[in-house]
């Protein structure tokens, strides 16, 4: 989900997760419409809700752990925050048997993309980013044109370096895709100040986030007036990592939900969000 704002001096948005994007609250009453970055058009982009109304099954109780994103705690403590938390866990749940699948090809990606998030002084959480974006499928494509791990639009990845054509298309090769999403990761960090604010832009573009910055008299993610998707996007995240890290502490939610889909498909569901 990566398309330039020229606003900027690199490319807008950058990244989508792979389990759901994160409409939720009742998306299935209403579409949305964003503008994406670094892994997104430009144009407008609406969804069908329909695919992530979350299942109506009674489920144990999620367990509110403590849980921070690069050392930014998620504020269980407000009303609004632990009702997006508990929507993104019961929208995951009908996929979690696709874990297994999920952790051996993490197992061979993170090797490759922790020296290069370290070299770029990128925190580890970020990792789960493209989790979100591909499920770790090195050839996923969006229908909006953001493609690899990363999921990056073909001029944002221009502008970051990358060469897209017919017969090279570097966005599906891993190191330089995220070599490439790391610098532009670290551009937005030395603007916005703040690694959630860092995330919410590469979902809805640093000129959004900017704005919001100019609106309000605080610099917290979880307060601010984003659009849906954005609202969402670091919730979705959040999850990979919490899923990933420590799978037995979600247990009791997860294990009953049965296998419906796969996770690519999941994850083709909910980058219809993402997509016009």
């Amino acid at each position: 989900m990566a398309a330039l704002r020229p606003a900027v001096a690199i490319a807008a948005k950058f990244i989508p997760l792979h389990f759901g994007p994160a409409s939720l609250l009742n998306l299935a009453k209403s579409s949305i419409v964003t503008k994406s970055d670094a892994t997104a058009s430009s144009h407008n982009r609406s969804s069908s809700m329909s695919l992530l109304r979350p299942l109506t099954s009674e489920a144990p109780d999620l367990p509110l752990l403590d849980v921070d994103f690069c050392g930014e705690c998620l504020p269980l403590d407000q009303t609004d925050v632990v009702d997006r938390w508990k929507h993104v866990f019961t929208l995951f749940r009908p996929h979690a048997s696709d874990l297994g699948d999920l952790r051996q090809r993490a197992n061979v990606f993170f090797p490759i993309i922790n020296p290069i998030l370290e070299k770029y002084g990128i925190p580890d959480d970020f990792r789960y980013v493209p989790l979100a974006e591909s499920a770790l499928r090195p050839k996923a494509v969006s229908r909006a044109g953001a493609a690899g791990y990363w999921q990056l639009m073909p001029g944002t990845a221009r502008d970051l370096g990358l060469k897209v054509g017919k017969r090279i298309d570097e966005r599906f090769n891993v190191q330089k895709a995220t070599d490439a999403a790391c610098r532009y990761l670290r551009a937005l960090y030395n603007q916005l100040g703040s690694w959630s604010l860092v995330a919410a832009a590469y979902n809805a573009g640093p000129g959004l986030l900017k704005n919001q910055l100019k609106r309000h008299d605080h610099r917290d993610y979880y307060r601010m007036s984003l659009p849906r998707e954005t609202r969402y996007y670091l919730y979705r995240v959040l999850l990979y990592k919490e899923v990933m890290s420590r799978p037995n502490d979600y247990s009791s939610f997860l294990s009953p939900a049965p296998a419906q889909q796969t996770a690519f498909h999941f994850w083709r569901h909910t980058e219809s969000l993402q997509a016009a």
